[in-house]
Formats: C-alpha cells, sequence, structure tokens
C-alpha cells in the first residue's frame, strides 16, 4: 500500500545505485559460495544503513571457515534436522507450499524480459532480488517499484525475522539483520506501510 501516490523519485545514476544494492543481496542470500561476490560489492554498500552489516558479512567470508559458514547457512536457510525454519522462497510466505502459483506468474514476468532462473527457484529470495537489480539497471523503473512492492516487500520481512529469531551464529543473524534493513529502506523509498 502507498502512503502517498508516488515513490520518492531519483536520479537515474541513484537507481544504478539501487541496483547494485539488490544485487548485492541476490549474493549474500544465495549463501557462502557467492562470498567474492558479496566481497566485490560490500564497499559500494557501506554508506548505507545496512552498510555496516554486509561489511561484516563481508569480513566473515573471507576470514571465517567456509565449511562452518556453509553448516551455518545450510542449518537455518536450507534444512535443520526435523524441519525447515526459513525457506527462502515467497510461495512458502505466501502460500505454505514450496513452488506454489505465485512461480507461475514470476516465470511469466522474467520470460517478458527473455530471463530463465537458472541459480535458484523463480520464487527464491535471490532470484528476486537479482530479477529487481536487472529491472533497475535496465531502467525500468515503475516495472521494479512495482515488483518490489507486490513481491518482495510482500514477504521478506517475515523471511527476516525468521533468519533473526533461528541464526545458528552470528553470519546468519547478519544476513537477517541486514536484509531487514534494507527492506526497511526500501519501504521508505518507496513510502511504503504494512
Amino acid at each position: 500500500m502507498h502512503s502517498s501516490g508516488h515513490e520518492v523519485p531519483l536520479m537515474m545514476s541513484d537507481y544504478r545505485s539501487v541496483s547494485a544494492d539488490y544485487r548485492i543481496f541476490s549474493y549474500i542470500m544465495l549463501g557462502p559460495k557467492y562470498s567474492s561476490d558479496v566481497k566485490e560489492l560490500a564497499a559500494q554498500a557501506s554508506s548505507r544503513p545496512y552498510g555496516s552489516e554486509i561489511l561484516q558479512l563481508s569480513d566473515i567470508l573471507e576470514h571465517d571457515d567456509n565449511e562452518k559458514l556453509i553448516t551455518e547457512y545450510t542449518s537455518c536457510m536450507v534444512n535443520d534436522f526435523r524441519e525447515l525454519k526459513c525457506p527462502p522462497y515467497e510461495s512458502w510466505y505466501t502460500e505454505r507450499t514450496i513452488y506454489g502459483r505465485v512461480v507461475g506468474n514470476l516465470m511469466q514476468l522474467y520470460s517478458k524480459y527473455g530471463i530463465h532462473p537458472q541459480k535458484e527457484l523463480p520464487d527464491h529470495i535471490s532470484t528476486e532480488m537479482e530479477f529487481v537489480s536487472f529491472l533497475y539497471f535496465v531502467q525500468q523503473v515503475e516495472e521494479a517499484n512495482n515488483f518490489v512492492n507486490k513481491h518482495i516487500i510482500n514477504w521478506a520481512p517475515k523471511l527476516a525475522m525468521d533468519i533473526i529469531a533461528n541464526a545458528k551464529g552470528n553470519y546468519t543473524r547478519l544476513i537477517g539483520v541486514s536484509l531487514t534493513r534494507f527492506i526497511e529502506r526500501e519501504k521508505g523509498r518507496l513510502k511504503v506501510n504494512y
């Protein structure tokens, strides 16, 4: 829901910055195997409200034991002994299923731009964030803003809270905290009240 009818106007170069933020979160949400991509983009986000957490994440990814981080990420985001606590899929948060109806809608939208997700499922938070990054990068601003409002802001805050609540260490906790701050910034930028 918009509290006013319009989002805060940005200069075109600012949309490149927003694009870069969505790109780094796309990599963060994929886990430790994309640590070099996070490190490469971390400095660009250092001045943002979530920049401190991203720099800490980058430092952890660079210096901590990779196997330990993979285990921490997997037990929080992929599977735990008895249950999946933080499934990073829109279908889970909006329909309580994996690969739900929203996937068809997303695939239609992705196909419009010739995009065919390959790293993750179409409704994985990383896939959605990479798509938004692409839209801002190619200056499809209205489409990007609509997608953020309809999809990411609709379910990712709950995912972020679940990650914080189920974090298995500082690495996953920082993922949840930085995601929360990022989404709050986006709500403010788009003037969204939820």
